[in-house]
This record gives structure tokens, sequence and C-alpha cells, in this order.
């Protein structure tokens, strides 16, 4: 992740634990609303860092119909771009996963599922309108990545590890 003293003030209140914390639990959310069950944790992961990615988020589908294989073929640089950021906020995401577990938001269940315990209001008050889209990119997320496949074609397609 970048050094703080680099980051604007508004990026230095996004690239934060309880801010990531709250991404996951977006993708947690997502997850249940469209499947009912328990989101697993690589994807509640790899949901936040999608959306926390500009170039990423700026070019998702419009709709969870849309196939991960056409969109991936429609917009290869968002593949290269979330390569290149994963490394960087993947240690934030997961650092924001834990505060949310310490935090009673989310609970994790057998078999690396996890699961909300409260309702997240749907909007923040006093938010940007860039927070608000990081929080609809990631409940997004949750929905729409499942429909790829199973967890290790998910990555494969996306181009990044776990």
């Amino acid at each position: 992740m970048p050094t703080h003293e680099l980051l604007s003030r508004e990026e230095r209140n996004l690239y934060n634990p309880a801010f990531a914390g709250l991404l996951v639990a977006r993708a947690v959310q997502g997850h249940e609303q469209e499947y009912g069950s328990g989101c697993h944790v690589l994807l509640a992961v790899l949901a936040p860092v999608m959306a926390l990615t500009a170039p990423v988020r700026a070019v998702l589908p419009g709709s969870i119909s849309s196939t991960t294989v056409n969109w991936i073929e429609r917009e290869s640089a968002a593949r290269v771009h979330l390569r290149q950021a994963a490394p960087l906020l993947g240690p934030l995401v997961r650092e924001g996963l834990l505060l949310s577990l310490r935090a009673g938001v989310l609970v994790l269940e057998e078999q690396h599922l996890l699961r909300s315990t409260r309702r997240i209001p749907k909007k923040i008050a006093g938010g940007t309108s860039e927070v608000s889209e990081m929080q609809k990119a990631s409940l997004f997320l949750g929905r729409w990545l499942p429909r790829a496949g199973d967890l290790p074609t998910t990555f494969t397609l996306l181009g990044v590890r776990p």
C-alpha cells in the first residue's frame, strides 16, 4: 500500500481497515442476498480489492447476468490493473476482515464461510460519491463473482492468486 504521506486526505480515509471491513461486509451482504448462503472468505476479500481499484470498478458490468469471461475479454486492462493492485490492497482488506470479525459484524462459520450478523445500512450519511460507488461495487461483486464458477476458476480468470 502507498505510504500515507503520498496519499490525499480522501485516499487516506479510504485505505483504512474500518472502511475495508465495511467493503468486506458489503460483499458478504451481496452474496447472502443473491444466494442465501455464507460467502467464502477468499471471495469476500477479492470483491473489496476489486471495488477499491478504480480502473476495475469503473468498467464493472451493469448486470450480474454478464459473464466473467466476456467481461475479461472486453475489459482486459481491468485484469492488468487488478494484478497490480491485489498485492497492495490484499493486506489492507484482510485487516478489515479481521476487524469486522472482531467487531461482530461478520462471523466465520464452517468451511471458511462468512455470514453477516447484523444489517448494514444501505447508505452511509456524509459519504462521498466515491465511497458510495465502492460500497455498491463490493455489494455487486459479492453477487456477481460466484457466477464465474468455483474459486480457482474465478481467481484464474482474473489473473490473481488467493
